[in-house]
Order: structure tokens, then sequence, then C-alpha cells
């Protein structure tokens, strides 16, 4: 996801001065075409030291006038170390380990592809050494003009080859619809029927993986610790602050080759727009073409050992109790309303209303389904690993 992202705004370069001429044109469109597009396979991937069956995605750059990326099938993909673990296409484009494996210290690692009569490999990686999360800490700060809750991490390593570090994060947040209902409108033969709550859809829980690069790295410090990282920031606003949130943080410890690729990656794809004085160029990473090594791969096949810890806080915690909760929906869109039977069936048949009271007149009010159906934006399903 990180490299995709990384590519269109790297293929947007190619397409400079078509971009100048249509802004300087307020008559005619100049639609944008991707003559002299240049293809190169990406590579996504990485093993760690985390028994599970680990995966390798392969994909195509695409032009800036087609629909999206497109998925690399058919390959033969495996990695060779201590035994050699054969990848199994699982969907377009994904290829899972057939069997469980952790990367084990001391032990060569390469990754070798053959796909559309091309062989690739990477260079033989090694573990760079371990190192743990020590503490994570949530606190309410202002941070870039917005009050919020910071997550921050501190760790200390004892391994002298653990220098660098990646992390990423994986958010989960329990949250609430803006009002509790008992009952349902279905209709039944065409009428408008109520009957008890068919479903939960008071409470939800909504899962987020980062997408942003995070890095750190210790090489220029007297000691090995990484101090007041911060890994994710939520601004008052947020909907996941509203009740309880967790966030799962994955630290991966890399090499100083993967650190500078992965950092240099995160410059690129943060460039706002293609008239920025520092052009991105092509971006090589530890896989080459065999037969033909001025092919262009984009991407980088690293081994890593993992650590991870996981923080849970409330909306108390930090706010008032009593105070109004972020919410997706505004309550000032949640206005009840008292539709004729013509107009409520055609609402119901495109799931736009749910029951929220009934009159004395046995009449039907209705507030918009997003106002009270929390599977709008989350799952009822509450997680496993979830503590309340």
């Amino acid at each position: 996801m990180k490299l995709i992202k990384f590519i269109l705004k790297y293929k947007k370069t190619f397409f400079l001065l078509a971009i100048a001429m249509l802004i300087a044109s307020c008559v005619e469109e100049i639609p944008l075409e991707s003559e002299g597009f240049e293809e190169a396979i990406v590579i996504e991937g990485s093993i760690s030291n985390e028994l599970k069956q680990h995966e390798i995605k392969l994909s195509r750059v695409y032009a800036i006038d087609s629909t999206g990326p497109s998925a690399l099938s058919g390959a033969d993909i495996r990695v060779i170390g201590n035994s050699e673990f054969i990848f199994q296409e699982s969907e377009p484009g994904v290829y899972v380990s057939r069997d469980s494996f952790a990367a084990q210290p001391g032990v060569n690692y390469q990754l070798q592809i053959s796909a559309n009569g091309e062989e690739y490999e990477s260079t033989p990686m090694q573990l760079s050494g371990s190192s743990s999360i020590g503490v994570l800490q949530a606190n309410r700060i202002d941070y870039g003009g917005e009050n919020g809750v910071a997550i921050t991490l501190n760790n200390q390593s004892t391994n002298e080859s653990a220098n660098y570090y990646r992390y990423e994060y994986v958010e989960t947040f329990k949250f609430n619809s803006n009002y509790f209902k008992v009952n349902d409108l279905i209709l039944v033969d065409g009428q408008p029927v109520e009957v008890p709550k068919q479903k939960e859809e008071y409470t939800c829980y909504q899962t987020n993986k980062s997408q942003e690069i995070i890095l750190s790295n210790t090489n220029s410090l007297s000691e090995d610790s990484v101090n007041d990282l911060l890994i994710k920031f939520i601004p008052s606003d947020s909907p996941s602050l509203s009740n309880r949130y967790s966030l799962l943080v994955k630290q991966y410890v890399i090499s100083r080759e993967a650190y500078t690729y992965y950092e240099i990656l995160e410059e690129l794809s943060g460039l706002d727009n293609v008239f920025t004085q520092s052009q991105p160029g092509f971006l090589a990473g530890n896989i080459s073409n065999i037969n033909n090594p001025e092919e262009k791969v984009i991407g980088y096949f690293d081994i890593s050992s993992v650590s991870t810890k996981r923080i849970y806080f409330d909306y108390e915690d930090f706010y008032d109790p009593e105070s109004i909760r972020p919410r997706f929906v505004p309550y000032a869109s949640c206005e009840v309303s008292l539709p004729s039977t013509a107009t409520l069936i055609a609402q119901l048949e495109q799931d736009i209303v749910r029951w929220s009271s009934t009159t004395p007149s046995g009449a039907f009010m209705v507030v918009p389904t997003r106002c009270v159906d929390c599977t709008r934006f989350g799952s009822n399903v509450k997680p496993e690993f979830w503590e309340d």
C-alpha cells in the first residue's frame, strides 16, 4: 500500500508538462495520456521472526490514465534460507507461504521470483538484532494546532545491532450509534410493520491499519533507546475517541539499508504536488532481474525481528464524561420525521430510515438509518482480543 501511494506520485512526475498545460488552459480540457510510460514490477513483502504464514505481493506500476494497479498473477515465489519456503497465490497478486515459519538469527534469506518468463532475486538478508517495545503512553496534548490524544513509544535495547526501526499499527475502537432503538420497521406484504430489533446496531467496532511510514533510528545516540516517538495522534473531534480505543503497535528492527530505502520512500510519498523543487527519481531496492539487471524493480525484501504491544484507554480518561462525544453523524443530521405511508415504504425499500417511535395514532416516526445503525461504520462483532 505504501509503495502504491508512492508510485501514484512518482508516475505523476512523468506527466508534469501535461499537467502544467492543463492548468494553464481554461478553455479546453487536455486528457492525460501515458505516452512514454515505462512499466515496472512492484514487490512488497518482508519476512520476520514471527511464526506465521508470510505474505508477498506482486503488481505492476500503472499509467496515470489507467484504472488502478495491475496484480501480477501466476508467479513462482520462494524464500531460500535454512530451508526452502514455497509461496502460493491466495488471490490475484497476493502470495502466502504454504507453511508457517519464523526467520532465525544468523541465517541468510533470499527471495526468488519467477514471473512472466523473468527471474528476480533479492540480495541475501539476515535478522538485524532484536528489541522490545518498552512503554506505550497516551496523553492529551496540543499538536499542530489541534487538541487530541497522542500515543508515544519508548524502548531501550541491549542489542548493539538494533539501531534502525520501522513501525506499523492497527487501531480498533468501540463506538455507539447516536440513538438506541428496541424495534425495527420492516415491510411485510409491502406494508410497514413494527417488529423487535433484528440485530445489534448500537455498539460497534472499527479497525484500521496504518498507512504512513513511521521510522526511527538510534545510530547516532550513545545508547540504543527510542524516546517519545509519536506513533499516532487522534484529534479530539474524531469518532474513534468517543468510547474505548485500542492501538496495537508493531516494531520492526530493520537493516540500515532497509531504513534508507523506507526513508527515501517516505520523503517521496510525502510530496504534496508535482511542482516541488525535489522531483523524485527511480527508487531502487535490493531486488533485481537476474538476466536483465537494467530492468527497474520497485521494492525491498528485508528480514525483521518484531515486537508488539497494545494500549487501551477510554473517553473518560481524557475528557469530561458528560460532554458531547464526537460522532460519525452530527446530531443535527438526525432529525425525526413523520413521512406519509407511500414515502415511508419507499424509504424502507432503500434502507435510508429506521424506526424511532410510534405516535398515539399508530403512525411511524423515523430517523436516518446512519443515526441508529452503527454497522454503517463498523462491525457489530466484538473482536476476540478486545478487553472492556
